[in-house]
């Protein structure tokens, strides 16, 4: 777990570098799960086709019997491009189950 020294947040954030899919419309996109808090994420992906404000599905699978799989409403609260097909995106989570 990471915590940064100047960091504001109220919720911790822990270092994940997970793979995640991003559903929107019923299109499945690959991402990857930066790291995650209580209340978010932070996510990366190349579809262009997502942008802030986008309500999303997210599923992240950890891949370990003892934690069971994320699966999440959420909704894209700042979508940065970073290059070509490379974009980084702030969730909030809407709903967990």
């Amino acid at each position: 777990m990471y915590f940064a020294q100047n960091d504001q947040r109220s919720f911790h954030r822990m270092e994940l570098n997970l793979p995640i899919k991003i559903t929107k419309d019923e299109i499945e996109h690959e991402g990857l799960c930066i790291d995650l808090s209580s209340t978010g994420m932070r996510i990366s992906f190349s579809a262009e086709l997502l942008k802030t404000d986008d309500i999303v599905h997210i599923q992240l699978n950890t891949g370990d019997e003892r934690f069971p799989p994320l699966d999440a409403e959420a909704k894209l609260i700042r979508v940065t491009e970073l290059g070509p097909n490379n974009y980084t995106a702030a969730v909030e989570f809407i709903s967990l189950t």
